[in-house]
């Protein structure tokens, strides 16, 4: 799977269908930085010394009431905010980044091509 379909922060295809395709593609390389602000952007140097690469997206869970078995539900909704990340380096896994830090570094100009 190389994009996120249906997300919530998107921009549109340009395929024949027309679909919400995810602002960042699994499989993208970033160098995500520590000390990173939603209000304030970078607060610290910007270090390009380990690469992580995005391999999904981890949809959101919401409930709903079932009237028949007067039970709730856990339901999985697309547009998650929340990606599993890889380091290249070591092989680490993070399973909780959020989507607008990996968008500050990219942003930054701190993904990585091949």
């Amino acid at each position: 799977m190389i994009r996120q379909y249906y997300a919530h922060r998107f921009r549109r295809s340009s395929g024949p269908r027309d679909r919400r395709v995810g602002t960042i593609d699994v499989g993208t390389i970033l160098y995500i930085q520590d000390g990173i602000s939603p209000l304030r952007g970078f607060t610290r140097q910007i270090v390009c010394r380990e690469p992580w690469i995005v391999e999904g997206w981890i949809p959101r869970e919401d409930s709903k009431w079932n009237p028949q078995s007067r039970t709730f539900q856990t339901l999985r909704i697309s547009g998650g905010h929340l990606a599993q990340v890889r380091s290249l380096r070591d092989r680490r896994r993070v399973q909780l980044v959020a989507d607008w830090i990996l968008l500050a570094c990219s942003d930054a100009g701190l993904e990585k091509f091949c």
